[in-house]
């Protein structure tokens, strides 16, 4: 951060020597020496006081004989949008209107570049160092520390009893910034309230997704050879949030409550313009991971809590300490409006992105895969009255779009992409009285372990990107976001058919079925 010590546009700032103009000035010292009051003459262009002038001008100023009291952001506000009342309801049209992208980043002006970093020991500084930001200190506390004219919150970790919201702003601060002060503070408290809530939900969502593991273990593997990758697992819950951020799942299929769907989205929106953040949560590449059994998830999730904190700890350490990520993350107003992200202790369905996962690695793992036939298919007759033998099946359209025949064959039907979905067992040696497909889909809906649009749908985009087998999280090319193979079900094309999708490395992305839904070593 530069050593500049004044600012004409009413960025904070910390060295201060007051002219009668300068009243325009945000004030934050408590005195400022005779270095500082040089270099605010230097560069304040129309202001001939001679220094002694200066210096009388500035401690008049910053020491009147009674001090004033602490301004108050944010009393009992009014329903009006006005971005510089202090006293009008919060909106999130205001983090554009005040420009504050630019008052935090603009490399000129910028709080970021005009905002000095010091010792206390240094000259032209303040004994206590209040006056500028302090060696190694996350930006936003030193904000805070300015902003209120005093020490205190750390926002810097999920923890509201280190970082409550507080509305006071310093008194020497000029009016005129007060308004984007509040909206910097008030998007600092949001975020980390936002995140604190986010991991106390995903405590009592790992506690749900825990009690469908003995119905899915009982059904799918009775003798628990299914592994997981640990890391996997807890990528799959924390990234629950943005999982349901997808229009189609919040709205459609989940029913989502308001507060729910609009948290959901503004993560995704915030993750999607700044995938640094995301990154921060869920690394790539690890080496720390550990395999567990089946038989053992229960208890691992349980005891899980420690390595959540760590991950949701990555991402908010990651947007209070750099700003650019911070400004990126919020920017478009998600946090500055007046309904507040605090999620409640428990959000039905976030668990859902983990039950996805440890479903379709268990049907993986046993054996169960899916073919693939492209449609589309609008409707369910069209489905039901599709002719074997040119490319369809007779079936009988069921519960939760899945098509059935006398055999207890089944077929998902997604309405979404009008593609249709056969399930099959293709293991060596499959257990002696399997369970029919039709039944295991049913099971799948009614035990909550999955969304088969989700489980089908979503395996299927993942692979034809050429990611599946990948990390359950990737990024786009673009940095952004993609969640597509939180789903691991396999999906299939028969042998002699086209490939479903554009080539990967000249190869068809999806592996082959033998008409009879067994593994084929035919080539297309």
């Amino acid at each position: 951060m530069d050593i500049v010590a004044v600012d004409d546009f009413g960025i904070m700032r910390r060295s201060l020597a007051l002219s009668s103009a300068a009243a325009t000035l945000l004030i934050l010292s408590a005195a400022a020496t005779a270095t500082a009051a040089s270099v605010l003459h230097r560069s304040l262009p129309g202001i001939r006081n001679p220094l002694n002038t200066l210096k009388e001008t500035t401690l008049a100023l910053v020491k009147p004989p009674q001090p004033p009291p602490p301004v108050h952001a944010n009393p009992t506000k009014r329903d009006t949008v006005n971005c510089t009342d202090l006293a009008a309801s919060f909106d999130s049209s205001c983090w554009d209107t005040l420009q504050l992208s630019e008052y935090l980043l603009d490399p000129t002006t910028g709080w970021n570049h005009t905002t000095r970093t010091c010792s206390s020991v240094q000259s032209a500084t303040n004994q206590d160092g209040s006056d500028c930001c302090k060696p190694n200190e996350a930006w936003t506390t030193c904000y805070l520390r300015l902003a209120h004219g005093f020490p205190g919150d750390d926002c810097s970790q999920i923890n509201s009893q280190f970082c409550s919201y507080d509305h006071t702003l310093n008194p020497y601060m000029d009016p005129a910034i007060m308004p984007k002060v509040q909206y910097v503070m008030k998007n600092i408290y949001s975020l980390n309230n936002f995140f604190t809530t986010y991991y106390t939900a995903l405590t009592a969502a790992t506690i749900s997704a825990q009690t469908c593991i003995t119905s899915l273990i009982n059904e799918l593997d009775p003798v628990a050879s299914t592994s997981f990758d640990f890391i996997a697992l807890l990528t799959a819950l924390s990234v629950g949030l943005a999982f349901l951020g997808a229009p189609s799942l919040a709205v459609s299929i989940l029913g989502l409550s308001t507060l729910a769907r609009t948290a959901a989205q503004a993560l995704t929106i915030s993750l999607q313009q700044a995938p640094g953040t995301a990154k921060a949560l869920w690394p790539t590449g690890t080496d720390s991971s550990i395999t567990i059994q089946i038989g053992d998830l229960e208890t691992e999730l349980g005891n899980s809590t420690q390595q959540l904190a760590d991950m949701i700890n990555s991402a908010v350490q990651l947007l209070m300490s750099d700003m650019v990520n911070f400004v990126h993350f919020a920017e478009g107003g998600q946090y500055s409006g007046s309904q507040s992200l605090s999620l409640p202790a428990k959000v039905d369905g976030l668990d859902y992105a983990l039950r996805t996962y440890m479903t379709s690695e268990a049907l993986a793992q046993n054996d169960w895969v899916a073919g693939v036939t492209l449609g589309p298919y609008e409707t369910a007759a069209d489905v039901e009255s599709s002719v074997q033998g040119s490319g369809g099946f007779s079936c009988t359209m069921g519960s939760n779009n899945v098509c059935y025949n006398p055999d207890l064959a089944a077929w998902y039907w997604s309405q979404t992409t009008g593609r249709v979905y056969s399930l099959y067992n293709i293991g060596p040696n499959p257990r002696i009285h399997p369970i029919p497909a039709y039944n295991l889909t049913l099971d799948i809906v009614n035990n909550n372990w999955a969304i088969l649009e989700v489980l089908f749908d979503g395996s299927f985009n993942c692979t034809s990107a050429g990611k599946f087998g990948d990390s359950v999280v990737n990024f786009n090319w673009d940095g952004t976001l993609d969640i597509a193979c939180i789903s691991q079900m396999p999906i299939k094309i028969v042998c002699g058919t086209e490939c479903p999708s554009a080539l990967v490395n000249g190869t068809c992305p999806f592996e082959t079925i033998d008409g009879n839904g067994k593994g084929g070593s035919c080539t297309l």
